[in-house]
């Protein structure tokens, strides 16, 4: 009964941290208990020990908590333990320069694709909306449907059932056959697009980075405003781009198979 308890509560703390981490002005006392349906003496309780411990702060003014920078110091370590973040690191740096363009590394993670890497390109007239640890479906960006088209399409099918899928823009493929489709376009031409599917303004050439299966759980995408991705730059950025992720599968130990 004891350790069902302890469990019961870690799941809680878990609830009002996550909320935290999401809220951008952070949340009272008040506003988390009608949140979880907690009571308030639990929300108090349980947010005093993780004060303690430095994952969430109180504002002593207003009485507003907000997520701890500990969060960030530990996804830092998180970071650094990433062995393919540090393989890919030196090819992306080179890739950013040789396009001048944004190249960003992600990793899939159960329905959605997590930034894990980004390095940033001097020229651009406009930043990228992308920070380290954001999430996006597979399904709506170029480096997602990169990494689905070397998986099983019955898997991807089940992937597409499970997930919520909706137009981020007007530009979303929200059909299950037109999506199938662009697939077999990704495993034709061995690198997948993003245009203005995900964020407007924005077109992204993006290739995955298969281990030694030939199945695929991150990718790396070269991003830039439309104004700057006409279809002949696309040709002209492929090259660099599946280089740069042949280069870090080869030292990850993935093998590759594209033309």
């Amino acid at each position: 009964m004891a350790e069902s308890s302890s469990v019961q509560s870690l799941d809680r703390a878990f609830d009002l941290l996550e909320l935290l981490c999401k809220s951008r002005n952070g949340m009272s006392i008040g506003a988390l208990s009608a949140e979880t349906g907690l009571h308030k003496s639990t929300v108090h309780r349980l947010l005093s020990s993780m004060c303690t411990r430095g994952y969430v702060q109180r504002d002593t003014a207003t009485s507003i908590y907000r997520a701890g920078m500990r969060l960030c110091e530990l996804s830092g370590f998180i970071m650094d333990n990433l062995d393919v973040v540090e393989r890919a690191r030196l090819p992306m740096e080179r890739l950013s320069r040789e396009t001048e363009e944004t190249v960003h590394l992600v990793m899939q993670e159960e329905r959605d694709i997590v930034y894990i890497h980004k390095v940033e390109s001097d020229r651009g007239a406009i930043r990228m909306f992308s920070r380290i640890g954001m999430r996006r479906p597979l399904y709506c960006t170029g480096v997602g449907k990169a990494i689905l088209a070397t998986w099983p399409d019955s898997e991807v099918h089940a992937l597409w059932q499970e997930s919520d899928v909706r137009p981020w823009t007007a530009h979303t493929i929200v059909s299950e056959d037109a999506f199938f489709h662009e697939l077999e376009r990704v495993r034709r031409l061995g690198y997948a697009l993003d245009d203005e599917e995900n964020e407007l303004g924005v077109r992204c050439i993006a290739a995955a980075i298969p281990d030694y299966r030939g199945r695929a759980s991150y990718a790396v995408s070269v991003s830039a405003p439309i104004s700057r991705m006409s279809d002949e730059r696309i040709g002209l950025l492929r090259g660099p781009l599946l280089a740069a992720c042949d280069e870090i599968a080869s030292v990850l130990g993935g093998s590759m198979t594209r033309m």
